[in-house]
């Protein structure tokens, strides 16, 4: 498993735009639900931080993705793992489904 092999499974499984805003910063401006949709995708481990930190107002700091301990929330590590489990994956795709048939 590797960072390329996570993307694409990010894309497969609709993070990829989640991951996008990550990785721009944007994330952290937009505020309300996608700010928070993302940070819970971080701490899950779906998604890993950026390779550039961010300080989107003077209160809050975003460190990237090497500056957090290796295995931690946030780093591709945690991301690994979260991917390797056949669990997270069938969660994903419960969510996929409940989310298309109630719209």
């Amino acid at each position: 498993m590797n960072e390329s092999k996570i993307r694409g499974l990010q894309k497969q499984y609709g993070l990829k735009v989640y991951q996008d805003l990550i990785d721009s910063g944007e994330a952290w401006k937009i505020g309300g639900e996608t700010t928070r949709k993302c940070q819970k995708l971080i701490r899950d481990g779906a998604c890993f931080l950026a390779y550039s930190s961010y300080q989107p107002n003077i209160f809050i700091s975003i460190p990237s993705r090497y500056q957090v301990s290796k295995g931690s929330i946030g780093s591709i590590e945690k991301s690994k793992k979260y991917w390797s489990d056949e669990w997270n994956i069938s969660h994903l795709i419960g969510e996929s489904v409940s989310q298309s048939t109630s719209a």
